[in-house]
């Protein structure tokens, strides 16, 4: 698989989704493989990306719960706005 733009592969991950909401944990764990060592790539910036995807229109925030730290997440889905944009992503993924 080709490497995208972090904030591109959680989109596309997203999407893939169909419309069930995602935790922050398993799209961590999902591009983990992908992305480790990439500066930008921990789990405490992964709630920054994703709201700054959500500021943009691309993603909602979805049903809050509380991981296994007790620290407050979301479920995500893609908007409609997002699918549209994913059309810009390569066919290889």
């Amino acid at each position: 698989m080709a490497v995208l733009p972090l904030r591109f592969r959680i989109l596309h991950l997203i999407n893939q989704a169909d419309g069930k909401p995602i935790k922050t944990n398993d799209i961590y764990k999902e591009i983990f493989d992908e992305y480790t060592g990439e500066g930008q790539f921990s789990f405490d910036l992964m709630e920054s990306h994703l709201m700054s995807i959500k500021a943009v229109g691309l993603i909602d925030a979805v049903e809050p719960y509380f991981d296994e730290f007790g620290e407050a997440r979301y479920h995500y889905i893609i908007t409609e706005t997002g699918k549209a944009r994913t059309k810009y992503l390569p066919k290889i993924l």
